[in-house]
């Protein structure tokens, strides 16, 4: 592994070092999710959530693009397989 790759996996388990976070990245794993539909199932503010998703977005969790008046987020392709691999871990 290059210095390159170490540094960026280093940013993903540093964005994934938050128990909010984690509990995201499970969320949206399973499928699309806008901010607001995040929102309506962790009791955090709107700012609080956004900025966990800015986090996750800068570190290559997610992918964001704009629907309408919204922006819907999903897994990075090439982390699903780790989601999956955490997910077997809590069953």
């Amino acid at each position: 592994m290059n210095d390159n790759n170490t540094q960026e996996w280093l940013e993903v388990f540093s964005a994934l070092a938050s128990d909010a976070r984690l509990e995201i990245v499970r969320m949206i794993s399973k499928r699309k999710m806008t901010c607001q539909d995040i929102i309506d199932r962790l009791e955090l503010s709107q700012p609080a959530i956004s900025y966990h998703l800015a986090k996750l977005e800068r570190a290559g969790i997610l992918t964001k693009k704009k629907v309408g008046s919204h922006n819907c987020y999903w897994l990075n392709g090439r982390l699903v397989k780790l989601i999956e691999m955490l997910d077997k871990e809590d069953k």
